[in-house]
């Protein structure tokens, strides 16, 4: 899975989804729609998950494409999971 933060002039948008062909392609069509005009600054955040072998090199092929489109990629390490807090014991007493 990824998150992805689209940051432009004309607003922003967030997505999250599985790496897979149609859902980096929808992607694509929203970072160009978020441009202003060709060329203009856009710049995309990415969270990346865990993928497996093939789908990093996609996702690696996928950014290249998008870096040479003219779009600012930064990537974003994931956050760690937040720990639980423990169960507290009740003491039980007699009052």
């Amino acid at each position: 899975m990824f998150h992805a933060r689209i940051v432009s002039s004309r607003g922003s948008l967030y997505v999250a989804a599985e790496p897979t062909r149609l859902d980096l392609d929808n992607l694509r069509t929203h970072i160009h729609a978020l441009q202003p005009f060709p060329g203009a600054s856009v710049q995309l955040e990415l969270i990346l998950g865990r993928p497996s072998g093939r789908a990093s090199g996609k996702m690696s092929a996928w950014i290249e494409e998008l870096m040479a489109e003219g779009v600012r990629v930064t990537l974003k390490e994931p956050a760690e999971p937040r720990a639980r807090p423990r169960p507290r014991a009740v003491a039980s007493g007699g009052r």
